[in-house]
């Protein structure tokens, strides 16, 4: 599978290169005028004609009218018409009184539609206005480029899609990024005099004095006004200079302390006596009245002689325009009363703001958007702009990339595009800075490019992402009895991909998840704020209540818990949770009395209330109460009501589940209208899970095989739901969140009143909304605020979400949620697999649940007290058992750990296991025998010597190949040694459906082969793989030139995936899918409790030793990795319990002979003997096997207890002997067939001599650690403790080699035959054998052993 799927790979590869080839030829045959932007677009040739610019059509300036006027643009565009004033070194903002957002678009469209006649049939604004001046709308086109943005290390590629319009809204945001410095900030249509001299003079604290020069009115920052002449050919524009005697006085602003301009004769005003110059030396302002006006500050004989030439009286009386001409202003003589473009004493105050915008306006057609020299053109520089992603690298700390604004800022304020060397106004950009904020701003308030919409979700899903380590060591953890534990239900990867999804939530009449602001600099850091607060509600009520998904009974009445709180608890009923007004009628899921579901999730703690349960009262005819003292439900019988009067449970299925505890059939109704099967049914858009009914079965959430992402989406549609979308009178939840983020994410009053309304449905309890029977009443009030904002704080911590900067512009307002409209369409979300949802888990009784037995306790003390055991003998352990072989000699496992071991077996000593079949299996430990736990320990111990001859032995979880035929390595080994055959491995009857089905298509190729030095195991089709050949471990040479079988004559490894895998190489198509029925994606499917890994094992058996990912996809944003590093030991002590301790076949009983062994001192050693020979069918490594199991016993029952301080240099050499008859390194030593670099890739099948090797001498009791608490009821061994014990010889560690024939086997010789079929099960009808040929064969056999 890894071969083809390399294959696919790079197949995808060559062909996205040979696209990326065409793309760049494309790319390089174009011709980019001007200097190339740090963000480079890829675009086709005929993308960057200007043609389009001017198209102006109906449906482009509709398509920008209703984006303009749409909810989303008109939450922030106020930010553009904002003005400005200082107060006591404050900035306060208010709405312009001279520009408002109505009066510019009402110019602005006309301009696009009518615009200025020009008097020219070969003048205009370009191919398709010639005769007017129009300011560029664009077209309807949409067209797609492909950008590079990111970080100049770290470049990322995005193809984008760009509206036909997004270059007319282009060309307005740079239009109002000058307006706004020049005049709307200031709220003034004149100039001001703003350029300060300093005076040789200085004041009483010897600081320079600084003036303002009267004269400034004739020119400022090295423009003389009078001087601003039109270019040759327009000479006939050009005002002539105003007569002398003219006075006019600007109005005077008062926001920032400066005088108005002025001109007048000499002498006219008591400033000029002061004899302050400007930059001409002059003093004076006579026939100085030529300052800027309107908010672009049109300035200068030239703009004001072109303004009276085209919409001025002149136009008029040359017949370029008449009367009725729109926009224009034919009584007005600009060259002589240049003063009526500010003047507000008109009666008509629109016809005032007409003119200051029809000036700007003009000027920016003609001046701006004319602009074209041999080295720089306006129309090419704004498509490229535009098609660059609109200066995208300005919301980046990075490279900022300028160019454009910077050269349009000169156009404006010097003349050309080259500032400072324009001439002949030479010299910097006035505010250059300030113009490139507010084009930001502009772009911001505008909302495009409308691709930044998808940018910030995905800025904001890679940053979540990027704490992935935090979230899993910090947050997503629950306590138990004091310990603080990785969640097992709420994982990492599955919230990513909710986030993803809820992000992209489609429809018409719902909002997505808000992901941040796209048109802001660190825009995201709103998204973040919002997901912190979900996550953090979601540790309150979730994560942190013992993992649970379903609602916990969790509140007294009288002092006791009513089994009717699943009706509804703190004076709710849930089923009467109706949805309002506004909601589809039928949107509610109707109650159906006779659904019956008990919760697959509770409370684990020590005499806590059973899950929550409904059922109908034929069935249930009334519930009582459930005392925690007692552990035992009332003893009277009688019923019990909750806090709202009821006594039964009928309809009562509603109760909180998921993250956010989604309760009511409202919620669940919405649930299903948007997301579940009746969106199917109507073909909504918003679709996700087609085969969920969320009204049929609301435990979905908690029990279906898409609970794990169910848990999440639940929560996220609550939170959009009832948080989003929150607004009650002047306090609205967005509004609220963008303040909170701005003020750095401390206000802690702000994230009670959330967690308010999370809990109780408002921000400001009591709340009528959450359903209290009377008011102030328990339920109209979070349970703990403080808690909320404990883990708000921590969650904030993770994220780093105070590192953010405030965002520049205006109020930073964040975009409110947004709304979709009707005419809309969008593409459905992608369905998962359709498999049918499990059906709700049913309790056909209608007896009262039972609380977690005391029983429990017993367990976690007895388990307690062995990790304890084992771990003050980890040194000997880790240095004598946890050790695999090397080139070297023996070295620790990098593999296996006595923690990795000890963390995995508490569930299974403690809570048990499935085994199916409605049985619970539990590893052994001596659970059924409170005097003696020696069982146990031994039970242990032989687990271990037996991985110690599997995975241990080579340091891996996979099989190796070592089994020889003939001196070589068969390929063909992958389908089985030892003459076994693990596609053949067939499970009996009871199991078949469970097993895997062998799929000869299947590829899959080992992971490794650990120390072993052996080649790698793989399957394929004989398609691919028509034979194979062997491995010489003398040469270290593969031979595939021919077949070469292996025991059972297989000669290709088509099916072959089925080798061993995990602690004790666990093989067969039987064991496997049993493995994957109890907790793989079966159990999921089914909704078992047992399932813990969403993955396919049959289909993925490479996953039972290496992590897995499952690819990302339209319905998973992101790859999803599963760890499935505890595998490699569930799967072994999954066998171990299933097969081992349950094995029982004829005479030989497993757990009888254990507790025999044990019984009779442990010095049997035909119970090791027999175990390797019957139960596993093989005697062949059974030596080695019997001697790791007799030094592990030494380990485990030395009375005296190893420190575990003691350094590895203190304890390498350390063994443990008994007083028996000693075996000497010539008899067991390391065995090995030597291959290439003397590497060990095989144990012989001839073992030592045995019959003298004893398993342990009768030795004195020890006594383990107990608990004070409880009695002593553990690990007291029967034998006598070590005296004299001897820790110098080095304990064996592998069989030997040699030509020595096998021992005598233990047991009569027919049993031997018969197991030679069996291959180890413990079932007789696993023998391949129909049961009449199996009873046949071992009668026969008996004759003849009789």
């Amino acid at each position: 599978m890894k071969r083809r799927g390399a294959l696919a790979v790079a197949s995808a590869t060559a062909v996205v290169l040979l696209y990326a080839i065409i793309g760049f030829a494309l790319m390089c045959s174009s011709t980019v005028v001007g200097d190339e932007p740090a963000a480079i677009a890829s675009r086709e040739l005929q993308a960057m004609s200007t043609n389009f610019l001017d198209s102006n059509s109906a449906a482009t300036i509709q398509a920008m009218e209703k984006h303009i006027f749409s909810p989303q643009v008109q939450s922030s565009i106020h930010r553009i018409f904002n003005s400005r004033v200082v107060n006591g070194g404050k900035v306060f903002y208010y709405g312009s009184l001279k520009y408002t957002l109505e009066g510019f678009w009402r110019n602005w469209k006309r301009m696009m539609i009518d615009g200025i006649p020009t008097g020219s049939s070969t003048l205009g604004s370009g191919t398709n206005s010639r005769g007017k001046f129009v300011l560029f709308a664009g077209d309807n086109e949409d067209r797609e480029f492909t950008i590079t943005h990111g970080k100049p290390n770290k470049p990322i590629e995005r193809v984008v899609t760009i509206k036909g319009y997004e270059y007319g809204l282009a060309n307005m945001a740079v239009f109002l990024s000058q307006s706004m410095v020049l005049g709307i900030f200031d709220d003034t249509c004149d100039g001001l005099n703003e350029q300060p001299k300093e005076l040789l003079k200085t004041n009483q604290l010897g600081e320079p004095i600084v003036v303002y020069p009267i004269s400034n009115s004739c020119g400022q920052y090295n423009q003389n006004y009078q001087e601003m002449k039109c270019a040759a050919g327009e000479k006939g524009m050009e005002c002539p200079q105003i007569s002398p005697t003219t006075t006019i006085k600007s109005s005077f602003n008062d926001k920032i302390g400066q005088r108005g301009l002025m001109c007048g004769p000499v002498g006219t005003f008591p400033g000029e006596s002061q004899n302050y110059k400007n930059d001409f030396n002059r003093t004076d302002v006579e026939g100085c009245c030529w300052w800027g006006r309107g908010p672009l500050q049109s300035k200068g004989v030239c703009s004001m002689g072109k303004l009276n030439y085209y919409i001025g009286s002149k136009a008029l009386a040359d017949g370029r325009i008449t009367r009725s001409t729109a926009g224009v202003f034919p009584d007005i003589n600009f060259c002589t009363a240049p003063n009526k473009i500010c003047e507000t004493n008109s009666a008509d105050a629109r016809d005032t703001e007409d003119l200051r915008w029809t000036v700007a306006m003009f000027e920016f057609a003609e001046r701006v958007q004319r602009y074209s020299d041999s080295n720089w053109d306006y129309k090419e520089k704004l498509i490229e702009f535009v098609n660059n992603g609109l200066n995208l690298n300005e919301y980046y700390p990075f490279e900022l990339d300028t160019s454009f604004i910077d050269a349009v800022s000169s156009i404006v304020d010097r003349g050309c595009p080259n500032a400072p060397t324009c001439s002949p106004f030479q010299g910097e950009v006035n505010k250059l800075r300030q113009r490139r904020e507010a084009l930001t701003t502009a772009l911001s308030a505008l909302q495009i490019p409308k691709f930044r919409e998808q940018q910030i979700k995905e800025t904001t899903l890679q940053y979540v992402k990027s704490r992935k380590a935090g979230f899993e060591e910090t947050l997503l953890r629950y306590k138990r009895q004091g310990s603080s534990i990785p969640s097992e239900r709420y994982k990492f990867d599955d919230f990513m991909n909710a986030l993803a999804k809820m992000s992209e939530f489609s429809s018409p009449d719902h909002s997505p998840l808000y992901m941040g602001n796209p048109y802001m600099k660190y825009g995201h850091k709103y998204g973040l704020g919002n997901i912190a607060l979900f996550f953090a509600n979601g540790m309150v009520l979730g994560i942190e209540k013992d993992d649970t998904c379903d609602e916990l009974n969790k509140y007294r009445v009288s002092g006791n818990f009513a089994l009717s709180n699943s009706c509804g608890q703190q004076g709710l009923s849930y089923q009467d949770m109706a949805c309002d007004s506004s909601d589809v009628p039928d949107m509610a899921c109707p109650v159906d009395p006779d659904m019956f579901i008990t919760a697959v999730t509770y409370d684990r703690t020590l005499g806590a209330p059973p899950a929550l349960q409904c059922g109908p009262r034929s069935r249930i005819p009334f519930t009582g109460y459930w005392n925690e003292g007692e552990n035992a439900e009332s003893d009277e019988g009688e019923a019990f009501a909750n806090l709202n009067g009821r006594i039964d449970v009928e309809g009562c299925c509603w109760w909180g589940r998921g993250l956010l505890q989604t309760k009511g059939p409202c919620a669940f109704g919405r649930l299903n209208y948007y997301l579940g099967a009746r969106a199917a049914r109507e073909n909504r858009p918003s679709m996700m899970y087609e085969d969920v009914d969320f009204c049929v079965n609301p435990e979905a959430i908690c029990g279906s095989q898409y609970r794990h992402e169910l848990v999440w989406i639940s929560a996220l549609f609550k939170w959009i739901d009832k948080v989003q979308n929150y607004e009650d009178g002047e306090w609205n939840y967005m509004e609220q969140l963008r303040i909170f983020a701005d003020n750095e994410f401390e206000d802690d009053v702000f994230i009670k009143e959330v967690n308010a309304i999370v809990e109780v449905g408002c921000h400001r309890p009591p709340c009528q909304q959450a359903g209290c029977v009377s008011f102030p009443c328990d339920g109209a009030f979070p349970e703990d605020e403080n808690s909320a904002v404990n883990r708000a704080f921590l969650t904030f911590s993770t994220l780093d979400i105070w590192d953010f900067e405030k965002s520049p512009g205006g109020t930073n307002s964040p975009t409110p949620v947004p709304s979709v409209c009707p005419e809309c369409t969008g593409s459905p979300t992608v369905l998962p697999t359709n498999t049918p949802t499990a059906t709700p888990i049913i309790d056909i009784t209608s007896a009262p649940s039972v609380a977690p037995s005391r029983e429990i306790t017993v367990l976690l003390r007895r388990f307690g007290e062995l990790k304890e055991h084992l771990i003050d003998r980890r040194m000997l352990l880790e240095s004598k058992v946890f050790v695999s072989e090397t080139e070297s000699g023996l070295a620790s496992s990098t593999l296996y750990t006595l923690d990795g071991l000890l963390t995995v077996l508490k569930d299974l000593t403690t809570k048990g296991s499935d085994d199916g079949n409605g049985n619970i299996l539990m590893f052994y430990i001596g659970q059924d025998d409170d005097d003696n736990a020696n069982y146990g320990l031994v039970n242990i111990a032989l687990f271990l010597a037996h991985a110690t001859t599997r995975g241990l032995r080579f340091d891996t979880c996979e099989e190796v190949n070592h089994h020889l035929i003939g001196g070589k390595l068969p390929i063909s080994n992958s389908c089985g040694q030892h003459s076994q055959s693990y596609s053949e491995d067939i499970c009996p009857m009871a199991d078949i459906a469970k097993e895997c089905p062998i799929d000869p298509t299947m590829n899959v190729e080992q992971a490794s082969v650990g120390s072993s030095g052996a080649p790698p195991f793989f399957c394929a089709p004989k398609a691919k793989q028509p034979y194979t050949g062997y491995f010489d471990p003398s040469s270290g040479i593969t031979e595939s030139s021919e077949p070469f079988a292996n025991a059972v004559g297989r000669q290709d490894v088509e099916g072959c995936c089925w080798w061993g895998r995990g602690m004790l190489h666990v093989s067969g198509v039987c064991d496997i899918g049993r493995f994957n029925y109890l907790y793989g994606l079966p159990a999921f499917k089914d909704g078992r409790p047992s399932a813990r890994y969403n993955i396919d094992f049959c289909v993925e058996p490479e996953a039972l030793c290496s992590d897995f990912t499952i690819p990302s996809s339209a319905f998973s944003k992101f790859p999803t990795t599963i760890d499935t590093s505890d595998i490699r030991y569930l799967f072994a002590l999954f066998y171990w319990m299933s097969n081992i301790q349950e094995f029982n076949w004829g005479f030989w009983n497993y757990m009888e002979r254990l507790k025999l062994f044990v019984k009779n001192g442990m010095t049997d050693d035909s119970f090791v003997d027999e175990f390797s020979d019957i139960v596993l069918d093989s005697s062949r490594d059974g030596p080695i096997r019997k001697a790791n199991f007799k030094q592990i016993l030494e380990i485990l029952f030395s009375a005296d207890d190893v420190d575990p301080s003691i350094s590895e240099e203190a304890t390498s050499n350390v063994s443990v002997q008994l007083p028996m008859e000693p075996i000497t390194d010539a008899e067991i030593q390391s065995p090995s067939v030597q291959g290439l670099n003397n590497t060990i890739v095989q144990t012989p099948d001839n073992p030592p001599p045995a019959e003298n090797i004893q398993v342990a001498p009768s030795l004195p009791p020890v006594q383990l650690p107990t608990s004070p608490q409880l009695p002593a009821v553990l690990l007291e061994p029967d034998f006598p403790e070590f005296s004299n014990t001897d820790f110098s010889a080095e304990p064996p560690a592998s069989i030997p080699t040699g030509d020595v024939p096998p021992p005598t086997p233990p047991s009569p010789s027919f049993i031997n035959n018969v197991i030679e079929y069996s291959r180890g099960s413990k079932y007789p009808s696993s023998l391949g054998l129909p049961m009449p040929c199996i009873y046949t064969l071992i009668a026969y056999n008996l004759y003849q052993y009789i």
